[in-house]
């Protein structure tokens, strides 16, 4: 007896067909996670700043890993996080960015939200690991 194929998923396998009442809901999910992102960006800058004029520019985050560093520059760690939600708004600004079925509109806007806390939460972390090491807070 012969198995049927499963299209495999990919450019040939056609998408399923979305009303426009999923694709205005996907863009409203999409607004949601752009607003997010952009609040955080804010966050993240405001700390950055912060961090900054609190303390000398040359001040490095303490990381003791495999190549022997004894830090990253202050600047280049206050820089990771701000790339990395640039780059989830970036991503909403895609053309077919709003094309989500019921499911996708449950999940995006829930898993949108933990990263985005979950970054603002290591921006916070590795500004205050900075703040201790160049000595504007008490260990």
């Amino acid at each position: 007896m012969e198995t049927e194929k499963q299209p495999a998923p990919g450019p040939e396998r056609p998408a399923r067909e979305l009303s426009e009442v999923d694709l205005l809901l996907g863009k409203k999910t999409v607004r949601v996670i752009e607003i997010m992102c952009l609040a955080a960006i804010a966050v993240c800058a405001g700390i950055a700043v912060f961090v900054f004029a609190s303390v000398p520019l040359d001040t490095k985050l303490p990381y003791n890993g495999q190549f022997g560093r004894n830090g990253i520059p202050m600047p280049i760690a206050m820089l990771a996080v701000f790339l990395v939600l640039t780059g989830l708004w970036r991503a909403t600004k895609k053309p077919d960015a709003h094309h989500l079925s019921k499911g996708a509109r449950v999940r995006v806007p829930i898993l949108g939200a933990v990263l985005i806390l979950a970054f603002v939460g290591a921006q916070w972390a590795m500004a205050h690991a900075i703040l201790v090491e160049g000595g504007a807070l008490p260990a």
